[in-house]
């Protein structure tokens, strides 16, 4: 998951959390608000009605009759207030709840109970309001505030979605500028255009880490190609003048033998070095990409060099290749070693009487060009290891050195070929080379 996504899910994940807190602390908290809102409306009415006694005269509220008591209820009895003459014993002053019957109708108020003395009397204050009303209330409350905490979490996952995306904009320029490289020696180090230190560090680490890369490759090529051209002229030399003691009329023919072993080794020690050379030119992108193949034509000329040794075998080629398949942006010369070195494996692990079978077709919106022998076959163990220099998964024979296939995927690698491999023990194997979309190569 990319870093971006974990950042605003985890940001998103907290929001809710924090969210499902509050859901559940909200409701009790607003009654409790709600409930100390009315405590205090009901202290204020206290104030009031003693400030109309003040001026009026407890007369206001009674009549002269110490036995009459005083009580009015609003219209819709969301509120009252009562006022009667108590026994002095009977005092309890408190804040409550309490159902009160009104015109034969129960209804529970938040009473506030105040016992006060004036004139040597002493009388009983309540003030109460409905606890319908301020239920209604607090729910209107708890209603707004979950509208208000919803669209806050939506504003801020927003927000944060925004944030993040800006605040990673120059981790994303560094990804898609290493994507970009195809090759070492194609990266160019460039500043990056940010306040945030960590981007900036990050960024000259990765500038002074291709810088070394660098330098790196190109020795590795200055070396390969020195070690090469200095290995390749003893051989070369050695070579003429094993040719030249062949050529002596009186020249003992156990010494001619050994003399034609020297050659063959000296042979074989020039194809590795060769081999060896070209792998490192194709990976460090040395040969030109400016030509268009027709694989009709590449295969076809792979087969009549080949031919031959084909026949000696006793084996049978077979082309089933479209002409109206053409490569753009390719090496003809690396294509054809790749091609011949497949085709020529195929005859060489072939049974006597066996076949080859070259075929494209398009599969999957891509043009795949196939080579299938009926040959002794790669054990499914062995597969991984095939394109490994070096290693010969076949018998052993003292023509192969280990470095055939090696450049096969090499080759495919450069021209962005994918290379699929399919084979059963004493059965055969199967070469397949997926090429890019057919839209783009057809003509």
């Amino acid at each position: 998951m990319r870093l971006q996504s974990k950042l605003i899910l985890f940001s998103a994940a907290t929001k809710v959390i924090i969210l499902l807190v509050l859901v559940m602390v909200l409701p009790p908290l607003i009654n409790r608000i709600a409930l100390h809102s009315t405590d205090q409306r009901l202290l204020e009415k206290k104030e009031q009605v003693f400030d109309i006694i003040e001026v009026r005269g407890i007369e206001s509220f009674l009549s002269d009759s110490e036995e009459e008591a005083y009580g009015s209820y609003n219209l819709l009895k969301e509120e009252f207030i009562s006022m009667e003459p108590i026994d002095p014993s009977l005092i309890n002053n408190r804040i409550e709840n309490t159902l009160r019957k009104v015109e034969n109708e129960i209804v529970e108020y938040r009473v506030l109970s105040l016992a006060f003395e004036l004139h040597g009397e002493t009388y009983l204050l309540e003030i109460g309001r409905s606890l319908d009303t301020i239920r209604e209330t607090s729910n209107t409350l708890q209603r707004y505030a979950m509208y208000f905490l919803f669209s806050v979490v939506l504003l801020t996952v927003f927000m944060d979605l925004a944030f993040v995306k800006v605040l990673l904009r120059p981790l994303a320029l560094i990804v898609r500028k290493l994507q970009r490289i195809a090759h070492p020696e194609a990266f160019k180090p460039s500043p990056l255009a940010t306040n945030t230190s960590d981007f900036v560090y990050l960024n000259d680490t990765i500038n002074n880490m291709m810088g070394q890369v660098q330098e790196a490759f190109r020795k590795e090529k200055d070396f390969i190609g020195n070690v090469s051209h200095e290995l390749l002229t003893p051989v070369s030399i050695l070579q003429n003048r094993l040719e030249n003691l062949m050529a002596t009329p009186d020249l003992p023919d156990e010494a001619l033998l050994k003399l034609v072993e020297s050659q063959k080794t000296l042979h074989r020690l020039k194809s590795i070095i060769q081999a060896l050379l070209l792998i490192s030119r194709i990976e460090n992108e040395q040969y030109l990409k400016n030509e268009q193949v027709s694989l009709n034509t590449l295969v076809n000329d792979v087969v009549n060099e080949i031919s031959d040794r084909a026949e000696l075998r006793g084996v049978t080629i077979t082309v089933s290749v479209p002409d109206d398949f053409v490569l753009p942006n390719a090496n003809y010369s690396l294509l054809f070693t790749m091609l011949f070195n497949v085709v020529n494996n195929a005859i060489k692990y072939n049974k006597e009487g066996g076949s080859i079978q070259i075929s494209g077709e398009v599969r999957a919106g891509k043009y795949e060009l196939s080579v299938c022998d009926t040959g002794t076959g790669i054990a499914a163990d062995q597969l991984p290891k095939i394109f490994s220099r070096f290693k010969r998964t076949h018998a052993p024979d003292s023509e192969s050195h280990g470095l055939g296939l090696a450049i096969v995927q090499t080759v495919a690698k450069f021209h962005k070929i994918k290379l699929h491999v399919e084979s059963e023990l004493g059965k055969g194997t199967c070469f397949k080379f997926a090429f890019k979309k057919v839209n783009a190569s057809l003509i």
